[in-house]
């Protein structure tokens, strides 16, 4: 294992107990890694995050399901294929497979997608803010498949799901895993929606420290220059269509 990433997991235990991420920092950092290209990482993660109750498997299983969880709501931003890769990793990393793995779906529940775009609206609503109405009217003149994919299945059926991930952590994921992706526009719609979701700029920073700092460990070099909190949580509008 790469000792700058040892290092990394092993510290961030205490740092999130600074920054308010104690039930959240094994999410982020899982995603982070998985977004570099890095999943093997995720089972390093996983080690760390159950360490002191190894034989609790209710426990192991609660920390299971919420990497599982927020893996599944940031593939979109990095791919199945690095998907499946940390998943891959994860599962080899379980103390007793037999007893500490969750197979539980959250979904099933769910018989057609479509009806879950109000709930996914309502979602984008408090992340995007005054940018929303412009980017669906861009979207359903001239990319009417892609409103469908945003709005229904990437919020409606993963984003806004809210049972294992909260909306904090969540927006704390994307941000965890937009960074790596080099995109800015996207990391600053995310930061503010984490403020607009009950965040803290305490949580903010704690996201994108550990982005940053997997992408330096893995060496993924960043060509554009990420936005800073202060920069984009009070402004009324990021993008103009």
């Amino acid at each position: 294992m790469n000792e700058e990433a040892r290092a990394l997991i092993n510290a961030l235990p205490a740092k999130a107990e600074a920054s308010q991420a104690q039930d959240s920092w094994y999410c982020i950092a899982a995603c982070s890694f998985a977004a570099c290209s890095q999943g093997t990482f995720v089972a390093d993660v996983y080690r760390k995050a159950i360490e002191g109750h190894v034989q609790d498997h209710e426990a192991n299983k609660r920390v299971l399901r919420r990497i599982k969880e927020s893996l599944l709501k940031t593939a979109v931003i990095y791919g199945v294929p690095r998907l499946i890769n940390a998943g891959r990793s994860l599962i080899s990393a379980l103390p007793n497979p037999e007893l500490d793995n969750e197979i539980i779906s959250i979904r099933n529940h769910i018989k057609e997608p479509s009806t879950t775009e109000q709930r996914g609206l309502v979602y984008m609503r408090n992340i995007f803010g005054a940018d929303l109405d412009p980017f669906a009217t861009w979207m359903d003149e001239n990319w009417p498949d892609l409103r469908t994919y945003v709005m229904q299945f990437i919020y409606g059926y993963y984003q806004s799901d809210v049972s294992v991930i909260d909306a904090i952590t969540t927006s704390q994921l994307n941000i965890a895993t937009l960074i790596p992706m080099d995109v800015a526009p996207e990391v600053a719609w995310h930061m503010r929606g984490l403020v607009r979701n009950g965040g803290t700029l305490e949580q903010l920073q704690f996201a994108s420290d550990i982005a940053t700092e997997v992408c330096r460990i893995t060496n993924v070099e960043l060509k554009n220059r990420m936005p800073l909190p202060e920069e984009v949580i009070n402004e009324e509008r990021l993008i103009h269509i």
